[in-house]
């Protein structure tokens, strides 16, 4: 019964190493997430010209 609620000292430093490693892979799943994000506001612009006055911009038929 001891060896279930205390599995040793084998158990904790693969927990622990489990841990570290899903750390890891969590700031690195964070790291390109914002890696994205600063590439696709880089090619982002406001809209100019007439599609500023434009009621539906896939249209550009309807001013408004």
């Amino acid at each position: 019964m001891s060896a279930i609620l205390d599995p040793g000292k084998a158990a904790r430093k693969a927990a622990e190493e489990q841990k570290a490693s899903q750390a890891v892979a969590n700031d690195r799943q964070l790291a390109e997430l914002r890696q994205q994000d600063a590439s696709t506001d880089a090619t982002r612009r406001n809209p100019r010209g007439r599609r500023l006055f434009v009621a539906d911009a896939a249209s550009k038929a309807n001013l408004s």
